[in-house]
């Protein structure tokens, strides 16, 4: 696929070069007919374009062929050699179509065979633009702009729905974890009993093993507690229920982080999503107007086609009609000739016959 992709880009590229080449080196013999376009547009162009471009813009109609054919030479190279081969092809698309308009103006010719020869030489470089509107729109399989900005989007979307439920489960587990381990080792200390020692302990293993950081707060708190239990002491009790609420203070902190750096990533990417979006958007909208001025200008040439072929209907019933009246002359003119050479030998008869009477 890409040998054929190749090989059709170069073929297809062969003319812009080769034209490029020749109004570079020599544009003298396309002056002529650039000059009544350079005329026409020219001074609209001056007058709607910026003052800072305004005087970049080339006022003699050399300079203009020049620059033409050089945006045919770099685009015909751009996409035969694959080097940018898409916007070569869109420099090809814009330097043909004044080349066109101004080489081919089949509608102001007046003999019926120059204008059928421009024609179908406009009828061909309209073909060559529909061939480089495809060369810019041909990704060679790969996704498009506005496919990936999509696609991105949707993944974006995905993985901030999953990272949030993920954040907002793990939150709860460990804060149920490390409240739940807690109370239990509480209740174990209040109890004094060995046997809820022993159960408190096995259940903050058991947490251990299932939790993050804030379990390891939550066993911290635990066996705080459980020394103050075994010491019977009632300050130590107290220092315990400190540690404990200590730990589940720093729990709600680092999960109130935990969740702030969510929201932080979330809004980041909700932030990215509507910059795609808005891409896409543009990309698209620029899609559906270059569609539309295709459109439009199709229109234009199946308008000037319908004119044509009018207009030849017209010609040919004129010079039917032309034709009929020369043959009708014609046959007058012999009628009239007959006439005249009838006469002509009637009165040869009548003076010869004058002559024998005067003659006898």
């Amino acid at each position: 696929m890409t040998l054929l992709r190749a090989t059709a880009r170069t073929l297809l590229a062969s003319q812009f070069v080769v034209s490029g080449f020749k109004a570079l080196r020599d544009p003298q013999p396309l002056v002529p007919a650039a000059e009544p376009l350079v005329d026409r547009w020219l001074p609209v162009v001056q007058k709607y374009a910026p003052d800072q471009v305004v005087d970049y813009i080339p006022t003699d109609t050399t300079t203009l062929v020049r620059v033409n054919g050089a945006l045919e030479l770099v685009g015909g190279l751009a996409l035969a050699t694959g080097k940018g081969r898409r916007v070569g092809s869109v420099l090809l698309a814009i330097s043909l179509v004044p080349t066109t308009v101004a080489k081919y103006p089949f509608w102001t010719r007046e003999l019926p065979e120059d204008k059928a020869t421009d024609r179908a030489l406009f009828l061909k470089n309209v073909s060559l633009l529909g061939g480089v509107v495809l060369a810019a729109r041909d990704t060679e399989g790969k996704p498009g702009l506005a496919w990936l900005a999509q696609s991105g989007t949707q993944a974006i979307v995905k993985d901030t729905t999953k990272a949030g439920r993920r954040v907002a489960k793990n939150t709860s587990q460990l804060t149920d974890a490390a409240l739940g381990g807690g109370a239990a080792l509480v209740g174990a200390a209040v109890s004094q009993s060995a046997k809820a020692r022993k159960k408190a302990a096995k259940r903050a293993a058991r947490l251990a093993k299932n939790t993050s950081y804030l379990t390891d707060a939550a066993m911290s708190g635990g066996t705080a507690l459980v020394g103050a239990a075994a010491a019977q002491s009632a300050s130590a009790r107290k220092k315990a229920a400190k540690a404990m609420e200590a730990a589940r203070s720093a729990a709600e902190k680092r999960a109130a982080a935990a969740a702030a750096a969510a929201a932080k990533k979330a809004k980041e990417n909700a932030k990215q999503d509507k910059l795609d979006a808005k891409q896409a958007k543009r990309d698209n909208r620029l899609a559906a107007k270059q569609e539309k001025q295709d459109a439009v200008e199709a229109k234009i040439v199946a308008k000037q086609q319908k004119q044509d072929a009018k207009q030849a209907k017209k010609d040919a019933v004129l010079d039917k009609k032309a034709a009929a009246e020369a043959a009708a002359i014609a046959k007058q003119n012999n009628k009239a000739a007959k006439q005249a050479e009838k006469e002509a030998r009637a009165a040869q008869a009548a003076s010869a016959k004058n002559l024998e009477l005067v003659q006898s």
